[in-house]
């Protein structure tokens, strides 16, 4: 069975039990889902994109204006849809308007389609667990996201700005077809200040943090990694093993079957364990991900499940200090997809259930 079929086959499942006739899907992400890696975007920065899967029972279309039609039916893979098209002077909505089948249909973009939106659990029970297919374009894509990270953290040198490393990141990534979905870098005092360091001027002197999302074929790897010139602090490297203990936590309760809350909880616990019971409160721990930076942020009050073969990254972090990486559950552990090469500094601590070794500092 190919992964669209398979897709499909998943998706008439879910119109049958919501007493849908059809669906219209038209976000970058589900788009990638459905086709198995395409894309239908033009405006890089937008989630929208500019052509609509549509399926029901027994059809599946693409339906898009002239200008796209064409070539998302000749360069993307959508052997299994019918390309229908319909002038570029009209919006999309009027296009479906003409071209849809009768009946009640759902779409993930209300303001696109003027169709009614998808039910809120849409995500978690049709796109949420990975295909064979997928996990191995996914493993790819960790690699050489791990790959340019590593790289660039061994070339920038003090003196460079965080917009230099940035933009030394986004060269690697798209030299690779990897589209900079998310790029954050702080140096120095930036880390211990903002969880969320979008690249600024400054220059770097002793340390930098740098976060790599990277996108291709819709799928979407996290990760962070850390370097430091000259010794580290001893109260720096204790709240680093700390973070890492925090994360494997976290990683020994994400497991199928249990809920996101219950896997943040048992991270929450740790962060009191170890001594910083607040910092959780400063930053989002993270959550599912796949064709998404989030699925959605896990909260302890979560109570949707983690799911066989589903994508997750948590982010824990201290003051001055980070961890993250990207895993797909499975029955028994965890598949590790951006977990890096062989060379880069690591540190090993101890879990609940195991030891867990883990990047750490990367001393210049």
């Amino acid at each position: 069975m190919t992964e669209t079929v398979e897709k499909l086959a998943r998706l008439r499942a879910y119109i049958k039990a919501r007493k849908l006739d059809g669906v219209v899907l038209v976000s970058r992400a589900n788009f990638a889902w459905l086709s198995g890696g395409g894309d239908n975007h033009v405006i890089a920065q937008s989630e929208r994109g500019v052509g609509a899967l549509v399926v029901t029972a027994k059809q599946a279309l693409l339906i898009a204006n002239r200008i796209e039609a064409e070539r998302l039916g000749h360069e993307e893979p959508l052997s299994a849809f019918t390309v229908k098209s319909f002038p570029w002077t009209q919006p999309l909505s009027d296009g479906l308007a003409k071209l849809l089948p009768e009946g009640k249909f759902a779409s993930d973009d209300h303001d696109a389609t003027g169709l009614p939106n998808l039910p809120a659990d849409f995500v978690q029970e049709v796109r949420a667990s990975l295909t064979e297919n997928e996990v191995r374009r996914y493993k790819a894509l960790g690699r050489d996201c791990s790959l340019v990270i590593e790289t660039v953290a061994r070339q920038i040198a003090k003196g460079d700005s965080e917009h230099q490393i940035e933009a030394d990141m986004a060269r690697h990534l798209i030299a690779r077809g990897i589209q900079p979905h998310v790029l954050l870098v702080a140096a120095d005092q930036r880390i211990e200040r903002y969880r969320h360091p979008t690249p600024t001027a400054n220059h770097l002197r002793n340390a930098a943090m740098m976060v790599i999302c990277g996108q291709r074929g819709g799928l979407i790897a996290n990760l962070t990694r850390l370097i430091h010139f000259g010794p580290i602090a001893p109260d720096l490297l204790a709240r680093h093993e700390a973070v890492l203990r925090i994360e494997s936590a976290l990683w020994e309760a994400t497991v199928p079957g249990a809920t996101f809350g219950e896997a943040l909880k048992a991270g929450i616990s740790q962060y009191k364990t170890e001594g910083h019971a607040k910092e959780w409160e400063l930053h989002h721990q993270g959550g599912p991900t796949g064709y998404s930076g989030r699925d959605f942020m896990a909260t302890p009050d979560e109570k949707r499940t983690v799911l066989l073969h589903q994508a997750v990254a948590w982010n824990p972090s201290i003051t001055g200090t980070k961890s993250e990486d990207t895993f797909i559950t499975e029955a028994k552990g965890r598949t590790m997809i951006t977990a890096g090469t062989p060379d880069w500094p690591t540190m090993t601590v101890k879990g609940a259930a195991g030891s867990f070794t883990r990047p750490g500092f990367l001393i210049r």
